[in-house]
């Protein structure tokens, strides 16, 4: 275990019902990191998240969070932690202030100079009532709920799903002024590499209920590699080297490599059955895809 993680989970299992969803999962997550949850829909990254606050009881396996169990104490998780969930439904009575009032007693640091100054940050009248907000003006107000109490954690499902370039912008201008605050941590969920790239500097995929992958994105984006290579018309049956994700389409074959080792080129190179191997542009989607394809989990990469 990491002296500094703020989150650490161990043999993690969750169903529902007869469908295990989380099937043994192994996660640090260290202290200032903001780390990229990510994996295909229905994996449980939305379950891990509820699990880790409190609010999803009965899984097996060990979790602390802030040092806390947050299955015995999610109230004390969640008055440390800032969580924004998946499409959360507020009473339509709602105005937008009224929804930050019910919070506020529940979070001892909660601070209205914060509040506000993320409001007029992010354009959002405090005064509307929820019924009346659009998509990007929900999102804008489940953010400033999670953030004007200036969490230790913060931990996003899903933020920039489905939003406008211009929304997407500010509420990604919030999150990382949040991230200057020294020491913060994040946890989000996005199906966005694009995004991934701008504010994470850990990456953890979740495939089939385990962690598939989990290393700092420097070291992904450094040892991870896409080669073009044509082959002779004579080698139906070739193997690539080392655990690539393959496509083929005839006589040309994609490899995408999570972690290229030195020697991969130069075997590619020899082997009689290969034309040409060429270099292409880094593409993290692809490189996910060769994670996943792998059998064995990949250890954290330091």
């Amino acid at each position: 275990m990491r002296d500094d993680a703020v989150i650490e989970v161990a043999d993690l299992h969750h169903r529902f019902g007869r469908r295990e969803v989380l099937r043994g999962v192994d996660l640090q997550v260290p202290q200032g990191s903001v780390t990229a949850l990510l994996g295909r829909n229905g994996e449980g990254k939305s379950t891990l998240l509820r699990l880790l606050t409190g609010w999803l009881r009965g899984p097996r396996g060990c979790m602390r969070v802030l040092g806390l169990d947050p299955a015995r104490d999610g109230a004390l998780v969640r008055r440390r932690a800032g969580y924004v969930p998946d499409g959360l439904e507020l009473p339509r009575w709602m105005r937008v202030r009224d929804w930050f009032r019910f919070l506020e007693p529940f979070h001892p640091t909660w601070s209205r100079d914060e509040e506000r100054r993320l409001c007029a940050q992010l354009e959002l009248d405090a005064d509307a009532r929820v019924t009346t907000l659009s998509k990007g003006q929900r999102a804008k107000h489940a953010l400033v709920a999670a953030l004007a109490h200036r969490p230790e954690l913060l931990l996003l499902d899903e933020p920039f799903s489905g939003l406008d370039p211009i929304v997407r912008h500010d509420v990604l201008g919030a999150v990382l002024g949040h991230l200057r605050d020294e020491r913060r941590t994040v946890v989000v969920v996005t199906h966005s590499i694009a995004d991934v790239e701008r504010v994470a500097d850990r990456v953890v995929l979740l495939e089939r209920g385990r962690v598939r992958l989990d290393t700092e994105l420097e070291a992904l984006q450094r040892g991870a590699a896409r080669l073009a290579v044509t082959l002779r018309d004579d080698a139906p049956a070739w193997t690539p080297p080392g655990q690539p994700a393959v496509e083929r389409n005839g006589r040309d074959v994609v490899l995408s490599y999570v972690d290229l080792a030195p020697d991969v080129e130069r075997s590619l190179a020899a082997d009689p059955a290969v034309v040409s191997v060429t270099r292409l542009p880094r593409d993290l989607e692809h490189v996910f895809r060769a994670a996943v394809a792998r059998e064995e989990v990949l250890p954290c990469v330091a």
